[in-house]
Order: structure tokens, then sequence, then C-alpha cells
């Protein structure tokens, strides 16, 4: 046995977890390029970090495959309201960001998102932000997927989707 491998307690790290309960979420809903998107992003504090599950349907399905990566990150406002049919959601304006990072560091860069017929979930841990951090700021579901080079913002594409952060 390797006793230098740090030693993980899982009921410890999720000793604070209660599915019914989270710290915060948001309601995301479609724009005028996929007005069919709607789902819910759960965010749990935990002792280490941050839990965030998402449940997101209505994912359009690109260049006729079943399947798709997309980008999904927090941005700077938690604003949905502004922007126009071809460039939607602009008062979100930029991914979180309070270090001054290079993408793909920024707090609020998360995993991509793979939907599948329409349907996406994801369940990821990230100590880049607490809870209290974020609230009122928002999620965005891009178009595709964060290429993890790209700067400022790994070249996502549009925004589809977006949903305010509360508690």
């Amino acid at each position: 046995m390797d006793n230098s491998c740090p030693k993980y307690d899982i009921q410890k790290i999720f000793s604070g977890y209660n599915p019914s309960r989270p710290s915060g979420y948001a309601q995301i809903k479609g724009g005028p390029l996929a007005p069919c998107i709607k789902g819910t992003i759960y965010l749990y504090q935990l002792e280490d970090g941050v839990y965030v599950k998402a449940y997101i349907t209505g994912i359009p399905n690109l260049n006729n495959q079943t399947s798709s990566f997309h980008g999904l990150h927090i941005h700077e406002v938690g604003d949905c309201s502004v922007g126009n049919e071809n460039n939607p959601f602009t008062s979100a304006k930029s991914h979180y960001n309070p270090t001054n990072a290079a993408h793909p560091m920024h707090a609020g860069d998360l995993p991509p998102i793979l939907s599948a017929n329409g349907i996406g979930i994801i369940s990821t841990f990230t100590n880049r932000f607490t809870v209290n951090e974020v609230i009122g700021k928002s999620f965005i579901l891009h178009e595709g997927y964060d290429d993890f080079t790209s700067q400022p913002a790994g070249n996502s594409g549009a925004k589809w989707a977006c949903g305010v952060i509360v508690e």
C-alpha cells in the first residue's frame, strides 16, 4: 500500500450535501437561437468546494448529430435580458474571472456539457469559487464546445440559454 497518496473521506467531503437543499440554483431558459432549452443548475456548497449539477433539456442537435458538446460557463452579471436575436444575453458580460486568470482558468470556466438527444446532464466539483461568490451571476449555455485554448473565452460560439444564480 502506498502511504504517500492523500486520503479522502468521501463521507466527510459530502457531509453537507443534501440533494433537496441546494445552496444556490439557476433556472436556465433558451433565448432566440434555441427557445426550447430549459433546465435547472444546482450548486451545493461543500467543505472543500462547490458541487454543481445541471439538468438541461431542449438542446438542439448540431449538424444532424444526436450528441454534441456545449460550453457551460458562469458569467459576470446575473442579467439575461439584453441582447438581440443574433447575439442574446449580452448583459451577462464575460466569464466570471475575479483573478484575471487566462482562459480556461477563469473561476467561471466549467467542463463542457454533453447533450444526447437534446438532454444534457453534468455533475462536477470545483474549488474556484464559493456559492456565495456567484449568487447574482449567471450561467450561460453555448452553442459549441469550449476549446480550452482560445482567448479570452474558449470560442464556444453563440449564447443559447441563460439563467441567473439565486439562493
